[in-house]
């Protein structure tokens, strides 16, 4: 008699219809800004624009930035740049920011390239939900472009993680649109080599008291010039 083990193919299963799912749902900004949070338990990311430590003088650059979520968490800084592929995403978050005119916030819908960098001249730079949308090779492509700025001083990244112990979480984060989700200790090595050093890396929930997401989050720093 024949024998399979049904139960990794129904979990893949499950996973593969909640991302389809969510990429169908989650695409849109509204669903995005709106109906996610209440998926997931609620969304606060405090900790992560906390840990920017920007202040009055900082030029902050966000790279991946959406639909603006930063702008409902930043201090006043000196100037916020926000790039991002998405169109819509981009339009809402213009939106957004004519709300808030003293952020002095400027957005582009486009790929952020290394003449950029030279003429924003940013100090501190958000990676948020970006790193697992993004190969090894893009991810360190990335961190060596932002390594070799003198300018910069802190970024802080923000993404989905796969954690042992944890399977709705992980049932979530392979949900995810990002195709490369990775496990809490493959993070940290993607700035191996690109002049930028891991100064902590931890977890938070996506909501502090009702979040059943987990995010991992990475500051880091310059190496030694």
């Amino acid at each position: 008699m024949r024998t399979t083990n049904a139960a990794p193919a129904m979990a893949s299963g499950v996973a593969a219809l909640v991302g389809r799912l969510h990429q169908k749902l989650f695409g849109h900004p509204f669903v995005y800004d709106h109906i996610r949070p209440l998926a997931v338990g609620g969304i606060d990311m405090s900790p992560v624009y906390a840990a920017l430590e920007a202040g009055p003088d900082d030029r902050v650059l966000d790279v991946g930035c959406g639909t603006g979520d930063a702008l409902g968490y930043l201090p006043p800084v000196s100037a916020y740049f926000g790039f991002d592929t998405d169109a819509v995403a981009i339009a809402r978050a213009r939106q957004r920011a004519a709300r808030q005119p003293t952020l002095n916030a400027q957005f582009e819908a486009r790929l952020l390239g290394p003449d950029d960098l030279g003429r924003l001249a940013p100090t501190k730079v958000v990676l948020a939900g970006l790193l697992h949308h993004l190969t090894d090779t893009e991810a360190r492509g990335l961190f060596e472009m932002l390594g070799a700025v003198p300018s910069i001083k802190r970024i802080v990244t923000q993404d989905v993680v796969l954690l042992p112990g944890r399977p709705l979480n992980n049932l979530l984060a392979r949900g995810d649109r990002g195709r490369f989700v990775r496990n809490e200790p493959d993070y940290p090595p993607l700035a191996a080599g690109t002049g930028l050093r891991v100064t902590r890396s931890w977890v938070i929930r996506c909501h502090p008291y009702t979040g059943i997401a987990r995010y991992l989050v990475m500051t880091l720093e310059p190496e030694a010039r």
